[in-house]
């Protein structure tokens, strides 16, 4: 899921944990990329920031 997590209430401590993960493994993905010459740093920065922001704030249009 590349937009976000949808969240509910019943596990509200354990959001920021699961998003933290989340852009953890995304960021490994990405610098694997990197390192293996497949993808530029710059590249892959501005992957990540709509990883972990913009593609959730397009979708849910905030």
């Amino acid at each position: 899921n590349t937009v976000g997590f949808n969240d509910d209430t019943r596990a509200f401590c354990s959001i920021p944990a699961r998003h933290d993960v989340a852009r953890r493994i995304d960021c490994a993905f990405l610098a694997r990329l990197v390192a293996e010459h497949r993808m530029d740093e710059d590249e892959a920065a501005e992957l990540a920031v709509d990883l972990a922001y913009r593609l959730a704030k397009n979708a849910y249009k905030l």
